[in-house]
Order: C-alpha cells, then sequence, then structure tokens
C-alpha cells in the first residue's frame, strides 16, 4: 500500500516535480499515517522508514522502493503551495488524503 500510495500522492505536476521537491507530502489514510520526503537527487524517504527512488518518464512519475517495487502514474496538476490537500483511493479500497507540509 505504501508505494502504491505514494504514486497516487505524487501525481501532482507544477513545472515538474517543483511542489514535491519543495513541500513534504503527508499521507493519512485509515490503515496507514506518514510523511514522504522526495529528494532532488532522485531519493525518496519516509518517516517509516521506507525509501528509494523517482524519476519522470514520458510525463509519468515512476518510483522504485529500495526492496524493487515499481510503479508509475501519469502526473496531473495541483497547487504548490503548503496546505494544498487532495484526496484518492490506495490499492486496498481505503480513501487517502495527500497534504503538501512544509520541511
Amino acid at each position: 500500500m505504501f508505494l502504491t500510495a505514494i504514486i497516487a500522492a505524487a501525481t501532482l505536476q507544477s513545472s515538474g516535480m517543483d511542489a514535491l521537491l519543495q513541500y513534504d507530502l503527508h499521507v493519512s489514510a485509515p490503515s496507514a499515517e506518514y510523511t514522504v520526503s522526495f529528494h532532488e537527487d532522485g531519493t525518496y524517504s519516509s518517516d517509516v522508514g521506507i525509501h528509494g527512488t523517482w524519476e519522470v518518464v514520458d510525463g509519468e512519475l515512476c518510483t522504485t522502493r529500495s526492496t524493487g517495487e515499481h510503479a508509475c502514474e501519469a502526473l496531473m496538476d495541483v497547487p504548490a503551495e503548503a496546505g494544498t490537500s487532495w484526496t484518492g483511493t490506495n490499492t486496498a479500497g481505503e480513501e487517502v488524503t495527500f497534504t503538501l507540509v512544509e520541511r
């Protein structure tokens, strides 16, 4: 679920990855809550110990977890400012809330 939630959350676009490089991403679902940081060196990390790499390929954000799981999702537009929040659904069918937060 973690990788899917990151991918669903990280599908925002504001000049590429600008929003996710400027802000952390707080993810809240009934089964888990965590914060993800995307880094300019192409890595991401979380406050629950999960980490990996990311890249944008053909308009999609692709992440590869350190354990090997890989997924890609098309980029979309959301405002690139702290407090911006949106919802999505993870693979478990749970509604997930994503919020950009200050680093």
